[in-house]
């Protein structure tokens, strides 16, 4: 049996009660929602129920200060006009003080910003896990409490198909673009101040590395291959490639003169959206994770030669060999069965991302360079993941030490 959580306790008379936070704070005091049940499960299912969108959304409207139409500004588009119907444009005033009409302008000034795939994420965060809540909320009572309430909903039960936990990751994604939206709104003359975000501790997963000898087995295995998807694993193990970038790369990108590869195009396969529903997927080549992974890389000499000997029609894939792109799914899979023969365990492809920065700080690569080479927008960044001896080097370290000595 549990004990309450959420804003969860069991009462005095054996009761359970649910307590909610459903508008501003007026005189100093904030408004709640009281919900009971006779069971924990039974109050926190009333409590889900509320949070919907018939939930807390109407609840906090119920609560919201009315406005007089005189106080109300407005925003339009540049050049946008008036409306000639007094009682039409009362309307769309109305519509413009909610947090629904700040997403949505919100995502088409991102539109023209951010990556195709990056806007398809927004759009599906915004559709599915923002506006069914906040969407009939004025930005005006969108609090700190409100923020709150509705993360710690999501982090405990913001799972649409079960009701279940999200990842802190996916909810520490919300906030940022929840956030985003409310700056936007605050700089479009919206609102006049930014409420203040809680914050969403996300911990950093832990980095997975080939030791040395899955390293060598993975090496010899792929040069044993010799097929145009080996050279894919070569170049992500000697170049530090992410999966979209090696599946994106053609020919054309080697400067074999210079000894380098041209990164500036990844795949990826995104989500469709109509009217908040996913309807299927595309896959798309569009630029990198960053303008930072726009980048030069070069190769060891002993990998560039090895390549040069295999190179096939600019216009051809690396991993493919053809004109006929490999997307990153299929790419993942055939890597999973790869390792398999080989008889090392299982990896992400970002593994042989992660094993190339790592062999780089154990042979003394600058991590200035290092950064460059990964993409990183910064050099913290590669500190952080990268500035940490493996475990075959502390076992190297620690065999130095001179035990059981004697005089």
């Amino acid at each position: 049996m549990k004990t309450g959580s959420e804003n969860i306790r069991r009462r005095t008379d054996g009761r359970w009660e649910a307590r909610i936070v459903i508008g501003s704070p007026k005189n100093g005091k904030t408004n709640y929602k009281y919900l009971y049940g006779k069971t924990y499960e039974e109050v926190l299912d009333r409590k889900r129920q509320f949070l919907s969108e018939e939930g807390i959304r109407g609840a906090l409207l119920r609560q919201t200060v009315s406005v007089s139409p005189s106080a109300r500004r407005p925003v339009r588009a540049l050049g946008e006009r008036a409306s000639a119907n007094p009682e039409a444009e009362e309307n769309q005033i109305e519509d413009e003080t909610l947090f629904r009409y700040a997403a949505k302008e919100w995502l088409r000034y991102k539109e023209s910003a951010v990556r195709e795939s990056t806007h398809a994420y927004y759009s599906f965060v915004v559709t599915n896990q923002l506006l069914p809540v906040l969407g009939g909320i004025a930005l005006t009572e969108i609090t700190s409490d409100i923020i709150s309430e509705f993360l710690n909903e999501k982090k405990a039960h913001g799972r649409k198909e079960d009701g279940s936990a999200l990842a802190p990751k996916t909810v520490a994604d919300m906030k940022v673009i929840l956030k985003q939206i409310l700056n936007y709104a605050k700089e479009k003359g919206m609102i006049e101040a930014v409420p203040a975000c809680p914050a969403v501790p996300v911990r950093q997963g832990t980095i997975r590395v080939l030791t040395r000898q899955e390293q060598r087995l993975v090496e010899q295995a792929a040069l044993a291959l010799d097929k145009p998807f080996a050279l894919g694993i070569l170049l992500s193990l000697y170049g530090g490639l992410r999966i979209g970038e090696v599946c994106a790369l053609k020919w054309g990108d080697f400067d074999f003169r210079n000894g380098t590869i041209r990164i500036n195009k990844t795949a990826a396969r995104i989500q469709n959206l109509e009217n908040g529903k996913v309807v299927g997927t595309r896959l798309v080549i569009g630029k990198p994770k960053t303008d930072c992974s726009q980048r030069t890389v070069p190769l060891p000499e002993t990998v560039l030669q090895y390549f040069k000997e295999r190179r096939a029609e600019d216009t051809a894939y690396v991993l493919t060999g053809t004109e006929k792109l490999m997307e990153p799914r299929s790419c993942l899979a055939r890597f999973k069965r790869f390792l398999k023969r080989c008889g090392v365990e299982d990896h992400t492809w970002h593994s042989l991302r992660h094993t190339f920065a790592t062999r780089c700080v154990e042979s003394g690569v600058d991590i200035k360079s290092l950064s460059e080479i990964m993409g990183h927008a910064d050099v913290e960044i590669t500190m952080q993941r990268y500035v940490h001896p493996s475990m075959d080097t502390k076992k190297e370290q620690v065999n130095k030490l001179p035990c059981f000595a004697r005089e």
